[in-house]
């Protein structure tokens, strides 16, 4: 729904991030009255980058009374990177990354969740948002906001690296990965997997999501997630998710996949050499969520 996409995004909400930060305790406390007083079901969708999280997240959104919001932290993270006097692209992801305090991203993840409430329309009782860049403050935006409802995917990891690896060949013209980087990545997906594998332990009502399950299965699992979060579920919505996950593929960052394919699609596209530096990267943390990974 662009007006609350728009709203989340502007300047002016970057400017009331900016503003509020020393009152970031008062805001907290504000947007969980707001929560409570709206009535609105916020659902969070987290995971690493090339996981699922937009499919996932778009096709939560599917009914009338839903919208989904995506990665809206990604424009207000921009202008805060050209405030602090950067304008190069190509550094805005390592700013994003590793410049941020913590505290000002738990700060703009409360703000965006305050302010989409406060724009929605009436009719819309479910939000779903996806800030691909705040997988550092999960638990911390849990936390300061208790009735939000927390969704993570998880992707097989040669799955997930061999998507990192096209979308490396699509933007930098990357035709040959050292096997060392792979490893590399191998090795971030199995430390990042097993950090939020701890989590999971103290929070029970967070919902561990698994991509290959639902391009296997889109109506069965979707449908399991429609009800649990009591989402309207009827032929529209059906018809939506069947059409984007059994028709001809988009364009790369589009939704509509037939999904199908891409639960095991690493199986063809990457080398046995690629699989092995991937398995001796994530195998020493004892995800066991994916035999021999």
């Amino acid at each position: 729904m662009p007006g609350i996409y728009n709203t989340v995004t502007s300047k002016r909400t970057y400017y009331f991030v900016v503003w509020t930060f020393r009152f970031r305790s008062l805001i907290r406390q504000l947007t969980r009255l707001v929560l409570r007083v709206f009535k609105k079901k916020v659902l969070v969708v987290f995971g690493m980058s090339r996981s699922g999280t937009s499919m996932l997240g778009t096709l939560l959104a599917q009914s009338w009374s839903s919208v989904y919001l995506h990665e809206p932290e990604v424009k207000l993270l921009k202008v805060h990177y050209e405030k602090n006097g950067d304008t190069a692209d190509e550094k805005f992801w390592d700013f994003a990354h590793q410049q941020v305090k913590k505290d000002f991203e738990i700060h703009m993840m409360v703000s965006i969740i305050l302010l989409s409430v406060l724009a929605a329309p009436f009719r819309v009782r479910t939000i779903c948002i996806k800030p691909i860049s705040f997988l550092d403050i999960m638990q911390e935006v849990s936390d300061a906001l208790p009735a939000l409802r927390i969704l993570y995917i998880s992707r097989h990891p040669a799955g997930r690296i061999d998507s990192v690896l096209r979308q490396w060949k699509r933007h930098e013209n990357v035709e040959k990965v050292a096997l060392q980087k792979i490893e590399k990545l191998g090795r971030d997906w199995g430390q990042t997997t097993s950090e939020i594998q701890a989590m999971f332990k103290t929070h029970p009502n967070w919902q561990w999501v698994v991509f290959e399950d639902l391009a296997n299965n889109p109506l069965v699992e979707f449908r399991k997630l429609y009800d649990k979060y009591r989402l309207r579920w009827d032929e529209r919505v059906q018809a939506a998710i069947e059409e984007k996950t059994t028709e001809k593929d988009g364009d790369f960052y589009e939704v509509q996949r037939d999904s199908r394919k891409q639960a095991d699609k690493w199986r063809t596209a990457l080398t046995e050499e690629q699989v092995q530096a991937i398995r001796k990267g994530s195998l020493p943390f004892n995800t066991n969520l994916y035999e021999s990974f």
